[in-house]
């Protein structure tokens, strides 16, 4: 009999509604098709499910937030799924990490040790507009999902940030997205499905076949359903960012960027950007999270904030408070929602309970005629002039 193949199946965190318990199956049964030949055969075949010849592993790329429980990983891959295979998180713990060598540019190369003991890997991807990477799925499923921390420090250090090519939507010339790519090469990653869903969160398409390829066939499906272009400009937008990235802030002001780092914002300078969200997890939990926390309660200039980061550098989560910096040179930002002001508190943003109560301070302050633009799910969208 043949050794036992090692299969890994890598999928987003629960923060990413990549429809697992619809895609876990297909990806499961096309698994158990890569599975070792059978005695005396000259082409691979099914297995029966739980084969012993096969070792198939789920594990949910967390990157540096936080790592889930048990009821969560059941959550996010169903419990039929969670009982029958092995399930397991991303950690930082670095008995979990391995050291690699670094990119041709310097950028360390660590990540999870599953990958290097897996005889094949296959990855669950969710395709939709990235501040850094232009759009997410493909490499950043394995490359950031599955690294370490000084992975994760390096490509989102200000020597990315800055650059023009790393910027939301954008692919060509994107520094971030090459080493993405760079990282993954070499590994055996056999199968990929890349999903693509609509503005609204609902599963639109699926994209299979290889990483790169089914990549690219889902960005070019996604560009012409996310990507709109406006001919004026407004004093103030109000926007949703929807379930599940509205639960923390550190997710939830990612919209900030999404809608002032276009190239040509709709929104005027000196403008207000406000973000509706529940945040019932406050800044969020994870390692990066609280970095976040602490850095937003400290800054008093956003420009003396620029300008550190910019000297000494930053680790992640400093990251995101450096990008909301920068957003907060071109426009005011708030949040709206119960608990905006409980934990925006001490931070240098605008807080409201309510929709009424943010557009009473939009016509307040900005003139009853001011122009105020609403935005639905403003993490799934690329709006521009």
């Amino acid at each position: 009999m043949k050794a036992e193949k090692k299969i890994l199946i890598v999928v987003p965190d629960i923060t990413r509604k990549a429809h697992l318990k619809a895609v876990l199956p297909r990806m499961l049964r096309r698994a158990q098709g890569l599975g070792p030949r059978a005695q005396g055969s000259g082409e691979e075949r099914s297995l029966p499910e739980g084969d012993p010849r096969t070792s198939i592993k789920i594990i949910v790329g967390t990157g540096l937030h936080k790592p889930h429980t048990n009821t969560e990983l059941k959550s996010l891959v169903g419990e039929n799924i969670f009982s029958k295979y092995t399930v397991v998180t991303h950690s930082q713990d670095k008995k979990c990490l391995v050291y690699k060598g670094r990119t041709r540019s310097g950028i360390p190369v660590v990540l999870n040790r599953n990958v290097y003991e897996a005889d094949i890997i296959m990855t669950v991807g969710l395709i939709e507009p990235h501040l850094y990477a232009g759009y997410s799925g493909g490499a950043k499923a394995i490359a950031i999902g599955l690294a370490g921390e000084d992975t994760i420090n390096a490509t989102h250090h200000p020597r990315f940030l800055d650059n023009d090519g790393t910027a939301i939507g954008s692919l060509q010339n994107n520094p971030f997205q090459k080493t993405l790519w760079e990282i993954v090469s070499g590994l055996p990653v056999k199968h990929s499905i890349n999903v693509v869903n609509d503005r609204e969160g609902r599963l639109l398409k699926i994209f299979e076949g290889g990483l790169k390829e089914s990549f690219a066939e889902g960005v070019s499906f996604a560009k012409r359903i996310f990507e709109k272009r406006m001919k004026k400009s407004f004093d103030a937008v109000i926007c949703s960012v929807g379930s599940p990235k509205d639960v923390n802030l550190y997710q939830a002001s990612r919209a900030f960027n999404y809608v002032l780092n276009t190239g040509k914002p709709i929104v005027k300078k000196g403008g207000i950007v406000l973000v509706r969200a529940s945040l019932r997890d406050g800044f969020g939990r994870g390692i990066a999270e609280k970095r976040f926390s602490r850095a937003m309660k400290v800054m008093k200039s956003p420009q003396d904030f620029i300008n550190k980061i910019k000297q000494g550098g930053c680790v992640a989560g400093e990251h995101r408070a450096y990008m909301v910096a920068k957003a907060l040179k071109d426009a005011r930002l708030g949040f709206i929602g119960q608990k905006a002001y409980t934990y925006s508190k001490g931070c240098p943003f605008l807080a409201f309970p309510t929709v009424k109560a943010a557009r009473d301070f939009i016509k307040h302050t900005m003139g009853e005629e001011a122009s105020i633009y609403e935005v639905s799910n403003a993490l799934s969208v690329i709006i521009s002039r």
